[in-house]
């Protein structure tokens, strides 16, 4: 399944912890305003259609990127995920609003 990563600058309170609510319960939280959405690009597209709902273009940045499959991933810094948890590229279904 198709792997997007979502991310966003919102200058808003108000706006930012609606997009965060939005791709919390679409998406799994990778940094503080960047998601991992595993899906179709029928969920991908219902995902950004929400969140551009509640951005303002002129004072936002709202980007979406295809993983491309098989990409090598790294990373250097404080894990997302608890200890012990190993991110397998595994995901339940994201759920549909």
């Amino acid at each position: 399944m198709p792997e997007y990563i979502f991310c966003y600058d919102i200058s808003d309170a108000k706006r930012l912890r609606k997009a965060a609510k939005i791709l919390q319960g679409q998406a799994l939280r990778i940094q503080k305003s960047v998601y991992l959405l595993v899906g179709t690009p029928t969920t991908m597209r219902r995902c950004w259609q929400q969140l551009s709902d509640c951005v303002d273009a002129k004072h936002d940045d709202l980007r979406c990127y295809t993983i491309p499959a098989h990409s090598p991933m790294q990373s250097l810094g404080a894990n997302v995920l608890q200890e012990g948890i190993v991110w397998s590229g595994l995901m339940e279904k994201p759920k549909i609003r």
